[in-house]
Parts: structure tokens; sequence; C-alpha cells
């Protein structure tokens, strides 16, 4: 067909320009007839000035050129050479070609930012591709592509992404994990469900929006390829879920809620919520739910670290980029617990869920009574326990009542006003001081946690199982309000309908967080110092080692609120809380649910996950896998 001879193609001086066009021009009416490149190619009209490869001019030598364009030609393969002989290229075109693939050797180009392809036959692409730190910008439109590397979406700089008209089945779920990507373009393929193809077309922010809430990673984990945490489900009654085709699960998941009819599977998931509970997966679902979980006692016994500390001495025996359990320092306090194991925080939690376990799905504050008794005499002699130590003091005021276990909540009230008349003896200008602060403890906020998740669709029944736990030991109306914000934070996280990682609808759903617990407060000052601690966004602002009120119910609720709006990954957010010293146990306890519910178990720092206690996670996961059980849950 009469091609330019590839040797007697000649290199622009270097000295002269930076960039190396090497396309064939066009005009309109020349590109109207290779609008259909694959026609023009088959019908053999392409351009007699067309190139079949990389002139070997520049296969034989090394230039310095920054830009390479070889758009409307006939190439069918890149040489493997290519980053060795234009080492410093940042800009490259191949538009309008016949590439069925490019060479492995692509990611050598260390300096590529921009990588432009439509418009060719690739089939595949390099498993490579990701390790090219500067490439901000990839077109991969208008080719014969079936799937996307796996590994795409944890590029360092990826910013757009064009893969329009292939046929796309799915997309990469770690595309959803990247904090660098913004506009994402897949209209014209194949997909199925990750995310169905009608998503597709309707743009990159109903893309990355879907993708994001099958992932919710935090910041830092976006960069990391390792493989995340594998939950060990042992699976009892659920919807069996298939990773080669998430819509199964769902399917599943989905007959089991509207089935009305079917009294035994009923019986068997009591928690199992109705259709349209939640926005998330199933799959996700139950992430979150063992995130949470596990984020409660990894905070809680890295926490043991630091509680009752200076932030100087924090400084001093810690670093914060490094906290690690078996660098916790042994003393009078921390001597109390193993490195690995969780304190009376996480404990309280695991009560009340074998309460729930135990009466399917029912909560009910005389079964906790008995059991929290229990507890302070022998702890859990499953994990070889001798006692129940907690650093609440109303909790154990309140266990020495003599008429606890019969009625915890009027014991409860017994002890608050025993406290009450005290203090108006001792001529208190109000019935409870703000700053003595001993039955407001944050003893009760644990339990809390876990209190979010049974019917985490129905935030009154929420609201009421959090407020009879509570008075359970702590009758004081900030405890009660507290609690209550814990657990309706919980819940419409579990509810999937804000993005949390979007600022405007987190302040929505912390908004809706605070007017549903401050309402249980009836003084005046106690409303405006709950909205105080709903308005900080530092952890300097929330005070948690001040004098005196370093236990005070409000203090964890804010660190978790200031942690969620941080946008923080995981392990950071929690580091910077446990830090701060103060009550570290029960703030870390907080902050780690709030953040695992966030994010999910998959993407908890792996490290602190393996370093907890194995005879403790061995026995945390049989409740964990319980619960999930009766919710129906894969």
């Amino acid at each position: 067909m009469g091609n330019t001879e590839v040797h007697d193609v000649k290199p622009c001086p270097e000295d002269f320009k930076r960039e190396l066009d090497l396309s064939c021009k066009m005009n309109y009416r020349s590109y109207c007839k290779v609008s259909d490149i694959k026609l023009w190619y088959m019908n053999g009209e392409y351009p007699d000035q067309c190139l079949l490869e990389l002139p070997w001019t520049y296969r034989d030598s090394v230039s310095l050129y920054e830009r390479l364009i070889l758009c409307f030609n006939k190439i069918s393969s890149l040489p493997p050479e290519l980053p060795f002989r234009l080492p410093h290229l940042s800009y490259l075109d191949l538009s309008h070609n016949q590439l069925t693939c490019l060479p492995e050797s692509i990611c050598l180009l260390f300096h590529l930012e921009q990588l432009l392809v439509p418009y060719n036959a690739l089939m595949s692409l390099p498993s490579s591709l990701h390790k090219m730190d500067k490439l901000y910008k990839i077109d991969l439109s208008n080719n014969s592509l079936n799937s996307l590397p796996e590994n795409l979406g944890y590029m360092k700089a990826l910013t757009k992404l064009n893969v329009s008209h292939n046929n796309l089945q799915n997309l990469p779920l770690s595309l959803g994990a990247s904090n660098t990507l913004d506009v994402i373009l897949a209209r014209g393929n194949k997909c199925k469900s990750q995310p169905p193809q009608v998503i597709c077309e309707e743009g990159s922010n109903s893309i990355l929006s879907f993708l994001r809430k099958l992932v919710l990673p935090t910041a830092k984990v976006l960069l990391s390829d390792e493989s995340t945490n594998v939950f060990d489900r042992v699976r009892g009654n659920q919807a069996f879920s298939s990773v080669l085709n998430p819509g199964s699960a769902r399917a599943q998941y989905i007959k089991m809620q509207t089935e009305t009819m079917n009294t035994a599977s009923r019986i068997r998931t009591p928690l199992l919520p109705p259709y349209n509970a939640t926005l998330l997966e199933p799959d996700e679902l139950r992430d979150r739910i063992v995130g949470l979980i596990y984020g409660a006692v990894i905070g809680d016994a890295l926490g043991i670290a630091t509680e009752w500390l200076a932030p100087d001495e924090c400084e001093f025996y810690y670093n914060l980029e490094d906290l690690d359990y078996s660098k916790i320092i042994q003393d009078d306090h921390r001597v109390h617990w193993k490195r690995g194991d969780w304190t009376s925080n996480g404990d309280q939690m695991f009560l009340v869920l074998e309460s729930l376990l135990q009466w399917a799905g029912v909560i009910d504050e005389l079964d906790f009574a008995s059991r929290l008794a229990a507890w302070k005499k022998q702890g859990f002699l499953e994990l070889n326990d001798t006692e129940g130590y907690t650093q609440s003091h109303t909790i154990n005021l309140a266990l020495q009542k003599e008429n606890y276990v019969r009625n915890p909540h009027q014991a409860a009230i017994e002890l608050l006003q025993n406290n009450l008349c005290f203090n108006s003896y001792n001529g208190s200008s109000s019935p409870i001081s703000v700053d003595s602060n001993t039955f407001s403890d944050s003893g009760a906020l644990s339990r809390a946690v876990i209190l979010g998740i049974p019917r985490f669709h129905d935030l009154q029944e929420a609201v009421s199982n959090s407020v009879r736990i509570c008075q359970a030991t702590h009758a004081d109306l900030r405890c009660i309000a507290a609690s209550v914000a814990v657990s309706v934070c919980v819940s419409l996280m579990l509810q999937g309908q804000y993005d949390l990682m979007k600022t405007s609808s987190l302040e929505e759903m912390i908004a809706k967080v605070r007017d549903t617990s401050i309402i249980h407060l009836n003084s005046s000052e106690h409303r405006d110092e709950l909205r105080k601690y709903f308005s900080c966004f530092t952890l300097k602002s929330v005070q948690l080692n001040e004098s005196g009120k370093q236990n005070y119910a409000f203090k964890p609720l804010a660190a978790g609120l200031v942690s969620l709006r941080s946008h923080q990954d995981f392990k950071s957010a929690v580091s910077q809380v446990i830090m701060e010293g103060g009550h570290a146990s029960i703030n870390g306890f907080i902050t780690g649910a709030f953040l695992g519910c966030k994010v999910g178990f998959s993407y908890l720092p792996r490290d602190w996950v393996t370093g907890l206690k194995h005879k403790q996670v061995a026995w945390l996961n049989e409740k964990v896998n319980a619960l999930l059980d009766i919710m129906g849950l894969p």
C-alpha cells in the first residue's frame, strides 16, 4: 500500500522540541471515513502514509521526547523496549490503531501521566498497569476489553478513566476504593451487577457512588493492594452468598425478607431485617456489623496503653505511628489485662449480646442485670476469668444494692437520688452539679454499641432498648442521652442512607443523631452542653484529658464523632484518640466502633486484628456468627 519506509523517518533534534508527532494527518472528511475504525481497516481504506510499527529510528537509540503521538496509524503492537528508548514520556497517544494488547514493560514508563488508547482492538491490559505511580488519565474507550485488572483502583494518581464502549461485564471493586478517582466513564458496556449497566449509563457520579458503597474504605487503606481481612464466618441460617455473582446473595436475601409465610425461617432468623431496611448489600451489611464489633474491641484493647496518662506521658511511652499491643507498658493499672485483651467495655457489650442471643433478639434489662451481677463475681469462665473488673464507680455501687437483680432500674434511681439528696444537703446550687460527674460516667456506653444492631431499621425500638439497658445501672439523663446517641449513630450507619464519605451527608446524619438524643435531657444546661460536644471537630476541643471529667459520658461520643468527621483511615484516627490519654479504653472503644462500622471488618488494620488474644477472638467469633445467623446474613 505504499507505506512510508520506517527507516526514512528521522527524529526531531532533541533541542528542537519535546513532542514527537507521528500521527497520520486527518481532515474532517478523512475523519468521517475512519469513524468506524474496524470497518476502515477491514476494507483496507487506510491512508498510504500510515505507519505499521514504531519506526526503527526510535527503537535503536534513546530519545528524550516527553510526548509521543501515534494517532491514525495501523500499529498492531508496541515494542517492549519502548520504555528504554523513550524513558521520559509523560504523554502517549495511541488513538485509532490496531493494538490488541499493551506490553507488560509499559509500567517502566515511570514518568507517564496520560495514556490514550481509544479506538483500538485491545482485548486485555497488562497486570502491571497499577504500578504506574504518575499515570492519572487513561482512555481505553472503544476497544474489545472483557475485563479490567482487579487492582486498577490501587493506582496512586489515577484521576480520570474512560472505559466506555467495550465488552466489560463488571468494573473492579478497587475503583471504589480509590481516593483519587474523580471521573469514570463506562457507557456502552455489558455490566451486570458491579455496577449494573443502567448505573454506568448515568455517568461518573452514579458509578463512583455505587462502587464506594460496596467498599467504603478510608484514605490510607485506599493505596494498599494487600488482601483484606476475612471474617471466619461459620454459617447457620442465612442467605447464601456467591463471590462470583453478588446479585445472587441479594436475591436470596430479599426472598427471605419477603417470604412472610415461611414460619420456620422466621423462627430461625428473628432479627431478619424487613425488605428495604437498608441500602447496603447483605455482604456489606455483614461486613459493617463485624467491623463494628471488632473495631470496638480493638480500640478498647489498645486504649489500655494510655489510659489515665497525660498527653505528654503518652508521647513519652509511645509513638503515634506504631501503637501496638505488644508495646503496652506494665504498671499497677495495666496489669489488670493481658496484652491484646479488651476491658470491661467489651465485656459489657458481650453481656448484652449473650442476652440478645438467649432471648432470640429480645432486649431484657432483668436478664442483663442478672448476667452483669454474675460477671462481676466471676467474669467469663470460658475465658478463664476469675472476676469482672470495672472502673465504673456507678456500676460497682449499683451492684451492691440488695434489690439490684430484681429491679435494676429502681436500684439505679435510688443510687442517683441518694446522691442528689447528699448534694442538696451540702448546699449544692443544682440537683447534681455538672462538675461532680460521679454518676454521669461512661460506664454504660459500650452496651449502646451492640444495641444499635438488632432493630437498626426501627430507630424508635433502638432508642427504647438503649434507654432500658443504660438505666440498668445509670439513671443520670446525660448517660441515657449519650447511650441513645451511640445506638442511633450505629443504626443510621447500618441503614446505609447516608454517604459517610461525603461531608454534607455525614453532617445530616450527625444532626439526626443529636436531635434524637437531646430530647432525653430535661435541663437546658445539659442540652447546651450536649450541643457543644456535637459541634466538636477536633480532639483538642473535646478535651479528653480534662481534669475531673475524663470519664464523662459525652467525651467518648464526641471523640467518635470527631473521628468520623476527620475522614481519616481507621488506624490513624484511633491512634490519635488513644494518644490523648484520659479514659482511653472507652474513647478508643466508641471511636473504633464508629469507624469499624464505616469501613467494615475487611479494612481494619490486619496487625491490630491478628494481635488480639486468640482465645478471646475464637470466643468472639462464635458470638458474632450466632448474631449474623439470627439476622439471616450471609
